[in-house]
């Protein structure tokens, strides 16, 4: 109600709204923001009675199979990018970083991120989902509390690609969340990219709406579980575009005209490059003092720096550059040795060409070469692959294609499962070659 009372100029999003009995879009104050529908904060009444604070609508029907599930519908304020400037400043300045993140980048980040949750009555939201995001978030939950279950990104093979989207986990059969609790009022709770989670509100003892405010953060990054589970993260259909953007150049140290390479001569060629630019002193260990002084005079970092105020760019340096060591360094000393760098070279290589090489035997419709090129890596598996026994439904009708088809004319600026809604494209031309062959959509 405070935030209807405040900020009337708002349009949120009403989760799984159309799942409501008799709900007429056509009887409210609707916009349409990224071909979805936002309902005005001050005036929406699902009922045409009630105001939405004070209303509980279903949740999606796919999630009545399991009561833990969301039983409920939230309702989602992206703040961060769906108001004019001078909305979004005015709320902006009610908003206050928490005390654990409140030096200047992080401040300057979250108050350009987030986004507020709204959960009238009792068992509000989300189903399991992946972020899109490369960095970090925090739930802060400021009425209420609410139960949350977590699953890390399972381990995947280009067929096992599914929707990310909320609830999409469940239908793939892969979720089996690995942790559970209740986050009261007043907590935070914080999880890395690639990490699924789904929510349910508890009943609110005043009975109020409850809410939860959710940010991303910029420092300090989890590097190290970036570069432990890169290999599932990269085929992410949610956040596989961070290998080759965000995260690519802690692997590299920033280090311009690096790409990746099937060739050992190759990555030795990147190991010398990058000892030569970035180890000042010649001992085959880099520092953070080190890198901090590169990272200062590397083009490379221009653009990402100029993010922030030019008062804070030394802290910058500094906290980019304790990401970038703590990615590769394996025994905690914030050290990169010699051994360090080429490990973590190798497997940023390994799983860039892996990326690519895929990519171009998905877009050939080639499921037995892709196939075949998962199990040529089983060798650095636990176990051998065993690839799913049902496919999402984008990959099934794009392998219902002749072989050697091609999807898109050229994969080029395409990296990932993740990369400009792939999927969405994709099917969108598949159908479209199945029509031309006299196919079944």
């Amino acid at each position: 109600k405070n935030f209807a009372d405040e900020f009337p100029f708002g349009y949120m999003k009403a989760e799984y709204i159309t799942d409501m009995p008799n709900f007429k879009r056509k009887e409210h104050d609707i916009k349409i923001i990224d071909g979805e529908m936002r309902f005005n904060l001050g005036t929406f009444k699902p009922d045409k009675k009630t105001m939405w604070h004070n209303f509980t609508r279903p949740a999606s029907k796919r999630y009545a199979d399991d009561p833990q599930k969301p039983v409920t519908g939230p309702y989602v304020w992206h703040v961060k990018d769906e108001l004019t400037p001078a909305q979004k400043k005015k709320v902006q300045a009610r908003f206050q970083a928490p005390i654990f993140l409140q030096d200047p980048l992080n401040k300057a980040k979250m108050n350009q991120s987030f986004e507020l949750w709204f959960s009238p009555g009792t068992g509000a939201g989300a189903g399991a989902h992946n972020d899109g995001y490369c960095e970090s978030v925090v739930s802060l939950q400021l009425r209420g509390d609410k139960k949350w279950r977590k699953m890390l990104e399972p381990e995947m093979t280009f067929l096992h690609s599914y929707d990310e989207f909320d609830g999409g986990v469940y239908e793939a059969g892969f979720w089996k969340p690995d942790l559970g609790f209740v986050n009261r009022q007043g907590g935070a709770v914080i999880w890395p990219p690639g990490y699924l989670h789904e929510t349910k509100t508890l009943p609110p003892p005043d009975g109020e709406c409850g809410a939860a405010i959710t940010l991303q953060f910029s420092f300090p990054q989890p590097v190290q579980f970036l570069r432990a589970f890169l290999p599932r993260l990269s085929l992410s259909a949610e956040v596989g575009q961070c290998v080759g953007y965000s995260w690519g150049g802690y692997a590299v140290f920033h280090v311009q005209g690096i790409k990746p390479s099937p060739k050992q001569s190759e990555m030795e060629a990147q190991l010398k490059k990058i000892l030569g630019q970035v180890d000042t002193d010649g001992d085959d260990r880099i520092t953070v003092d080190e890198t901090r002084s590169y990272l200062e005079k590397s083009p490379a970092m221009r653009d990402v720096r100029g993010q922030y105020a030019k008062d804070h760019h030394q802290l910058f340096h500094q906290f980019k550059a304790e990401d970038t060591v703590a990615y590769h360094d394996m025994d905690n000393d914030m050290v990169v040795t010699r051994q360090e760098l080429w490990d973590s070279l190798v497997q940023w290589n390994v799983v860039r060409i892996r990326m690519r090489e895929g990519l171009k035997l998905v877009n050939k419709a080639d499921r037995e070469g892709l196939e075949a090129l998962e199990k040529s890596l089983d060798y650095l598996r636990r176990k051998p692959v065993e690839f799913p026994k049902k496919l999402r439904p984008e990959l099934e009708q794009l392998f219902s294609l002749p072989k050697g088809t091609k999807v898109f004319p050229s994969m080029k600026g395409v990296n990932s499962f993740s990369d400009s809604e792939f999927f969405a494209d994709a099917r969108d031309r598949v159908e479209a070659l199945l029509r031309k062959m006299g196919g079944k959509k």
